[in-house]
């Protein structure tokens, strides 16, 4: 009887993904993000819920529509953090290990920033392609920590990029990861 509990909220995203019911059948409000926000995958509840809850979201009418909320976020929190290495690439440039550590992180945020732009889309054609491509980012963001943490940079707006886009690319798999 357990295991039916967890079927219920996939197959609940599953049938609202498709749009089987029409936009005027779903209530656009608070439900869809619960939902979502309260599936055994998603790891920080909370915080789901605070990204999600936005007018936008509140204005969804199906889980592509979120992940698509979800990963602008992350694309515009990236935006932020590749913005402050720009600047940081332009103040330090005498310590190799520290240009090594910040080209490593501008081409993670490069990177980054493309496939959150790329999920939302790819979602229309390709759920499991999308998942993959999310999955992809966090190993990305650690090569940056890892080249921050060898340079002993100290930058807390780095290092909450970091967090940020970790917690992005997470949330963006575990939300398509129930889609397949």
């Amino acid at each position: 009887m357990a295991s039916w509990t967890h079927f219920i909220p996939v197959f609940t995203i599953l049938f609202l993904s498709l749009n089987i019911f029409s936009p005027h059948m779903v209530s656009a409000d608070q439900r869809l993000i619960d939902i979502v926000c309260n599936d055994p995958a998603i790891k920080d509840h909370d915080r789901c819920l605070k990204t999600l809850s936005t007018p936008q979201g509140i204005a969804a009418n199906n889980v592509n529509q979120l992940v698509e909320i979800a990963m602008n976020e992350g694309a515009m929190s990236g935006q932020k953090t590749l913005n402050v290495i720009e600047e940081m690439k332009k103040k330090k440039k005498n310590n190799r290990m520290v240009e090594a550590a910040l080209q490593v992180c501008e081409r993670t945020y490069m990177y980054s920033i493309d496939e959150f732009k790329l999920i939302a889309p790819e979602l229309d054609y390709d759920t499991m392609g999308a998942n993959y491509d999310v999955s992809l980012i966090n190993p990305e963001v650690e090569n940056c920590a890892n080249a921050v943490k060898v340079a002993r940079l100290n930058v807390p707006e780095l290092e909450e990029g970091n967090r940020l886009a970790d917690y992005y690319a997470t949330l963006g798999y575990e939300m398509t990861q129930n889609m397949m």
